[in-house]
């Protein structure tokens, strides 16, 4: 794809599962040329049942997900370098996409293309909502020592990480402290009666009804945990 902030490539990649599987993961990559900017990973147990053996029977499925979007990691350049050095792993983007099984074979096909009542159908349920994140750092300790002061950030995404420029800046980092020696192994920041605060706003897809869906059946559960617990 040429650069582009947010591609759509609309395409449908067919390839062989034999079940049950040997492996547990599905692994994806985005790539930009040869190297690697992010990956995510699929694992079979939690995407498929394989069902259970009792009296009456329990019918498992195959491996399904989404349309759903996945996020990628990869590794965070050091911008004070200009070697490829990386520093920790840092979110690198998400795909919206879907896994679907069917039984038989591919008829040798190894890509094509949606179609276009089905990228509608699916464009039909993603209208975004802006959400709020807000976190109160309340005690650094075991800390490892070191010259450098320290200070932690609150991201979601691309939005509040201070190393992308894609979004607006927030509030989103902590003053910088300096570690005191615990007098005993460790250190620890100072922060006593002054607790540092985050904050980031973020604009996402709107998936309500998958979360009252699972809240309901989480309640659920609970309910039943303690009524015959």
């Amino acid at each position: 794809m040429p650069p582009d902030a947010n591609p759509a490539w609309n395409e449908v990649f067919f390839f062989p599962l034999r079940l049950p599987p040997i492996c547990d993961e599905i692994q994806l990559a985005i790539l930009s040329g040869s190297k690697v900017l992010g990956t995510a990973t699929l694992h079979l147990s939690q995407i498929s049942s394989a069902g259970a053996e009792l009296e009456e029977g329990t019918p498992g499925f195959l491996p399904c997900f989404g349309p759903s979007f996945l996020p990628f990691y990869g590794p965070r350049p050091d911008p004070a370098r200009k070697t490829s050095t990386a520093i920790g792993v840092a979110y690198r983007g998400r795909v919206l996409l879907e896994l679907s099984t069917h039984m038989g074979t591919p008829d040798g096909r190894q890509r094509d293309t949606i179609a276009p009542e089905d990228i509608a159908r699916v464009q039909r349920h993603l209208p975004r909502r802006r959400f709020g994140l807000c976190g109160i750092f309340y005690s650094a300790t075991m800390v490892p020592a070191g010259p450098e002061l320290l200070r932690f950030e609150l991201s979601l995404g691309n939005y509040g990480d201070k190393g992308d420029v894609t979004c607006k800046p927030a509030a989103s980092v902590t003053s910088y402290g300096c570690p005191l020696f615990d007098g005993n192994r460790y250190h620890y920041l100072p922060w006593y009666g002054d607790k540092p605060v985050a904050a980031v706003t973020s604009s996402w897809e709107d998936a309500g009804h998958r979360w009252d869906a699972l809240n309901l059946l989480h309640a659920m559960c609970r309910r039943l945990v303690s009524t015959h617990g």
